[in-house]
C-alpha cells in the first residue's frame, strides 16, 4: 500500500468520528450524518464491475479513483468487485484513493476494521463466497484486508479538487461517493466542473444514495452537464443503481 501523504484540506472540515462523518449548524445541531463500510448496498456492486468491462471493452487502461475514500471501506470493496467479477480486472487496477484527512490515513495505514453481521453478510455475498482471498479475521469482530488487496489500493493524504486536477483526460472512473452534502454548493459546482473537463465519452462518475437523499444531487449534475445511466437493468425497480452513475453529456 501506498501512502503518499502530500498536503491540503477538504473543500470543508468535518468533525467525525472513526468513518462517521457529520455537519452541525451554528447553533451546534447535526445537519447531516454518514457511515461508510464494505459493500455498502446503495450500489449493486458486481453488475458494475461486470459493466465496466463492457463500457471500456475498448479501452486498453483505465484509471479508477476513489475520492473521499475515508477508511478505504469503498476502494478495498470496489477492488475484489473487480478482481472477482472482471474478466480483465488489470486494466483497471490499482484503484488511486485519496481523503483530506490525516486520521483516516491513520486507520488506512492500520488496516483493522470493526465489523458488524450485516456488513459481514454482505461481503460473503458480494464475493460470491470468496471473501477470504481479500480479506481474513483479526478476532470475531474485526476484520483486515489481505495483502493482496492492499496492493490494488494506493491511498493519498488530498482534497477533492485537487486530487481531480491532478488527473489526466481519458478514460477515467470517479467514486465520489456520499460525501457531497458536506460541501457547500458552490464547492460541489466547482467540483462538478472540474470532474466533467477530465471525463471523455466512456468515462464514469458514481456517486452515492447519501448524497442524493440529502441534497437531490442528481439535479445538479444534470445542470452541470451529466447524464445518468443505467448500468443494471434487472435492478431497475430499484433505484438503487440507477441513480448511482453518470456519463458526461456531449450534448
Amino acid at each position: 500500500m501506498n501512502l503518499n501523504v502530500s498536503s491540503l484540506s477538504y473543500l470543508s472540515k468535518i468533525s467525525f468520528c472513526a468513518n462517521d462523518r457529520e455537519v452541525k449548524d451554528k447553533d451546534n445541531r447535526v445537519v447531516h450524518r454518514n457511515t461508510t463500510w464494505f459493500f455498502r448496498n446503495d450500489l449493486v456492486w458486481d453488475e458494475l464491475a461486470k459493466y465496466l468491462d463492457e463500457n471500456f471493452s475498448d479501452s486498453r487502461k483505465v484509471n479508477v479513483y476513489s475520492i473521499g475514500c475515508s477508511d478505504g471501506s469503498e476502494p478495498y470493496s470496489m477492488a475484489a468487485a473487480i478482481k472477482i467479477n472482471s474478466k480483465n480486472p488489470d486494466k483497471f487496477l490499482p484503484i488511486s484513493a485519496s481523503d483530506y484527512d490525516e486520521e483516516m490515513m491513520k486507520v488506512i495505514k492500520k488496516g483493522i476494521y470493526p465489523i458488524t453481521s450485516g456488513e459481514r453478510s454482505s461481503m460473503v455475498k458480494n464475493t460470491k463466497g470468496r471473501w477470504d482471498e481479500y480479506f481474513e479475521n483479526d478476532g470475531p469482530n474485526f476484520i483486515k484486508p489481505k495483502i493482496t488487496l492492499k496492493k490494488e489500493v494506493n491511498f493519498s493524504l488530498n482534497d477533492a479538487i485537487s486530487t481531480v486536477n491532478e488527473v489526466k483526460y481519458g478514460d477515467n472512473v470517479f467514486m465520489c461517493r456520499n460525501f457531497w452534502p458536506y460541501l457547500e454548493a458552490k464547492d460541489r459546482i466547482e467540483l462538478a466542473g472540474k470532474l466533467r473537463e477530465k471525463m471523455n465519452k466512456n468515462s464514469l462518475l458514481i456517486i452515492g444514495a447519501f448524497d442524493r437523499q440529502a441534497i437531490m444531487l442528481e439535479r445538479m449534475l444534470m445542470a452541470c452537464g451529466f447524464i445518468n445511466i443505467e448500468y443494471a437493468p434487472e435492478y431497475s425497480s430499484n433505484d438503487r443503481h440507477y441513480y448511482s452513475v453518470w456519463k458526461k453529456d456531449e450534448f
